[in-house]
């Protein structure tokens, strides 16, 4: 396996002490630096294109403004912006000089915010005027915060028109974090900061080809958000170091935007959730898929009715497994491996994969493989048991090495292809004047694949009612984050327990 990874290092470092920009950029400045690498397209429909070259310009500056604020080699850079062009530089320019990049999902209110700045140890927030208000009413928390970054203020742009547009990379250890993700858990902590090694290109830039068919003169888009893995590693880095000319669409989901941005942009290979594809096929025709070779899914079970939806449009959907913590795609279909329903395709070249007692285990190392969880060793360990890494996912494996995906081992919620973390939400329940306890579960959901359902017990003397509801619901909203509260509650007089007082979630799903 070793010699496997060792061959493909040569597509895509070049110094063994790396860089890993100089792999997605550097070497695309030198041998075409007028292709497209990024185009974006806000809400309303406005685009900015974004060369090799020009990208380069701008992220050298963002690392020069880095340097220019003193800000040390190695720091957390936090990045919470919405899908906009700063918030793409701003990644790039932060693992340039040498730090590790924190992006956020804008989605997340001020508590959501506080935990991640928190968990992280941010030592700079990279935001906007907007998102900034959330930031304030929580910044009396947060010791390590040394500098905010505010991308629409005047200071910002007077600063950065000063930097240099050339930026020699910081040079790091190939083991060393190039991101840190923050992913939800149940191992003794809502969130964690999952940190993923430069290195890593090495089996991103593979799968980007091997997994998803993508090639250098692909239009390619990936609709995940920065603040999630998805949209970092296969939104960024693997189709920048495969050299292709990656689209990105701002705002809230819309078919018919969709759909037109499928179509003006002529996209050859699109990475989404299933949620999304259940959501298209309610509209889409197969003249609206003529330009796409590739459909690939990622984020939760596929069903059934999807695939056959657009097998019958002409189009077979690539699935993929991974998980934030292993870094990179480790499970797939591809151009090649033909699909069926509920196959998610056979592990990718240069890995090991085992279902052993019914859970997926992968042998280690791999090359995009977490390298730690930030200030949480005993959590890091628990995934490991001698030379294998433990998923917690459940799946079978046919006789072909065909893998099936069963179901999750832990409490982890998959809603719209997004990891929640169930208590994260009831700490959020908790905090509300009416609330004693409460747990949190994911219930199946046509569209969205699972919707999250609570029960809550209320304080004395206060009254069930459809209003309070609603108000919970709220609650979660503002406090935490849009994408991620309860669409149903129920009212409990005392949640089912074991004798050692552990939610006996089971229970509440019967």
């Amino acid at each position: 396996m070793e010699k496997f990874w060792k061959k493909k290092e040569e597509d895509v470092i070049i110094n063994n002490d790396m860089n890993v920009i100089d792999s997605c950029i550097t070497r695309h400045v030198k041998n075409n630096p007028k292709k497209i690498a990024f185009t974006f397209q806000n809400e309303a429909g406005k685009e900015k294109n974004y060369s090799y070259e020009k990208l380069d310009s701008e992220v050298n500056k963002f690392a020069n403004l880095l340097v220019s604020l003193k800000i040390r080699k190695g720091s957390r850079i936090v990045l919470f912006l919405p899908k906009t062009p700063e918030l793409y530089i701003g990644i790039l320019g932060t693992i340039k000089a040498g730090c590790i990049a924190v992006p956020i999902f804008e989605a997340f209110q001020e508590d959501g915010l506080a935990i991640r700045l928190d968990r992280g140890n941010a030592n700079v927030l990279v935001t906007n005027k907007e998102l900034s208000k959330r930031y304030k009413k929580i910044n009396k928390k947060l010791r390590s915060l040394k500098e905010i970054i505010i991308i629409d203020s005047a200071k910002y742009k007077n600063g950065i028109k000063k930097q240099k547009n050339n930026f020699e990379s910081i040079l790091v250890n190939k083991q060393d974090s190039a991101f840190m993700i923050f992913t939800s858990s149940t191992a003794g902590t809502p969130v964690a900061g999952i940190q993923i090694p430069h290195y890593g290109i090495v089996q991103q830039h593979f799968t980007g080809q091997y997994s998803l068919g993508l090639k250098d003169n692909d239009n390619y888009w990936c609709t995940a958000h920065p603040g999630w893995v998805t949209g970092s590693i296969y939104g960024i880095l693997a189709p920048l170091s495969i050299g292709v000319s990656t689209h990105v669409l701002d705002g809230r989901y819309d078919f018919k935007t969709w759909i037109e941005f499928l179509k003006k942009n002529k996209i050859d290979v699109l990475y989404t959730a299933p949620t999304a594809l259940r959501l298209l096929k309610q509209n889409i025709k197969k003249n609206d898929l003529k330009n796409l070779r590739n459909i690939c899914s990622v984020g939760e079970a596929l069903t059934k009715a999807t695939f056959e939806h657009y097998n019958g449009l002409g189009k077979e959907i690539i699935d993929t497994y991974w998980q934030t913590e292993t870094g990179a795609i480790i499970i797939s279909g591809s151009e090649k491996l033909k699909g069926l329903p509920g196959r998610l395709g056979k592990a990718i070249p240069g890995i090991s994969v085992k279902v052993v007692k019914g859970e997926i285990i992968i042998k280690k190392p791999w090359p995009a493989m977490m390298t730690g969880i930030y200030k949480h060793d005993k959590m890091y360990k628990s995934y490991f048991k001698g030379k294998s890494f433990l998923t917690h996912d459940l799946a079978r494996k046919d006789k072909n090495e065909y893998f099936y995906f069963e179901a999750r081992k832990d409490d982890i919620i998959k809603s719209s292809g997004e990891r929640i973390s169930p208590i994260e939400i009831e700490s959020i329940l908790m905090k509300h004047k009416s609330v004693r306890e409460a747990a949190v579960i994911g219930i199946p959901h046509k569209l969205r694949g699972s919707i999250l359902k609570a029960f809550v017990v209320l304080k004395k003397d206060v009254k069930e009612n459809e209003k309070l509801k609603k108000e919970l619901g709220l609650f979660v909203k503002k406090k935490y984050a849009g994408h991620a509260y309860p669409k149903e509650i129920e009212f409990m007089k005392e949640l089912p327990k074991t004798n050692s007082g552990k939610i006996i979630r089971m229970k509440l799903r019967e």
